[in-house]
């Protein structure tokens, strides 16, 4: 049985974080491992909130990991320290041979401008070359383009090729609901050739958790063997069953369910 590592947060909601890939990764018959990087909670005033873990307690899980097993592919969530960034590049240097999705997960706070940018230029700098395929959302697109708010699709692919001179190698953006019209349009760009994926727009509130699910599923369709367009239409598919059986919450938020597409089935 194939191993797939994902290293990223923990959504206590379970749509998200670390909890949705190793679901993902179990519904494509994939052995799942995990290394946290942060835990997500609510505050006393219903603020979402992330707490670190330590450096330390980062480099001893993946070497933990190197220890007891091999590995197939690697998925990357949300990492959010700088730190986080240097101790996963030298682990993705170390495991350069494997396919590694990179959902480049961007959960600022809107107060803290400059370490916002040291962030991201960071993981532009020493992730975005190491990752086969790289996979942001609308505003994450905006965000690593230096771009305002992407409305059309001739703001997609003006967005991918800023990413991808960047150096990213492979990118899709994940239009989702925020592209004018019917259809929620994703734009895969290798720098050469762009290919479109399009699906009737969902009007369901269960989206908690669908960009962290497409990307563990196209890393799960990748180590079963998938070119890379086949693995996106068919993880964008795989996201769209758990988002119609997703599971609701007191506020009317809900979280996509990953045994969604098995209940299809």
């Amino acid at each position: 049985m194939k191993r797939v590592l994902t290293i990223g947060g923990s959504d206590p909601f379970a749509g998200g974080g670390i909890q949705s890939d190793l679901k993902t990764f179990e519904n494509y018959q994939l052995f799942g491992l995990s290394a946290l990087t942060c835990v997500g909670f609510l505050d006393e005033q219903g603020a979402f909130q992330l707490e670190n873990l330590s450096p330390r307690l980062l480099k001893q899980q993946l070497a933990s990991l190197t220890k007891m097993t091999s590995l197939d592919g690697i998925k990357l969530g949300l990492l959010h320290s700088e730190e986080a960034i240097t101790i996963v590049r030298d682990f993705l240097i170390q495991n350069s041979e494997l396919p590694v999705v990179l959902d480049p997960v961007l959960a600022f706070k809107e107060t803290k401008t400059t370490e916002n940018k040291r962030y991201m230029d960071k993981m532009i700098s020493e992730l975005f070359p190491l990752a086969t395929v790289i996979t942001p959302n609308l505003k994450e697109a905006a965000l690593l383009a230096n771009q305002d708010k992407l409305r059309s699709l001739d703001d997609l692919r003006h967005a991918a090729q800023i990413i991808h001179a960047f150096g990213a190698k492979q990118l899709v953006i994940k239009g989702g609901q925020g592209i004018h019209g019917d259809f929620a349009i994703d734009l895969f760009f290798d720098g050469e050739k762009e290919q479109l994926f399009t699906r009737k727009k969902l009007t369901k509130s269960t989206v908690n958790g669908a960009g962290c699910t497409f990307s563990s599923a196209i890393l799960a369709n990748l180590c079963q063997g998938n070119s890379l367009p086949d693995a996106i239409a068919t993880s964008k598919d795989y996201v769209y069953h758990c988002i119609e059986h997703g599971v609701l919450m007191n506020d009317g938020s809900g979280s996509v369910w990953s045994g969604g597409k098995l209940k299809e089935e």
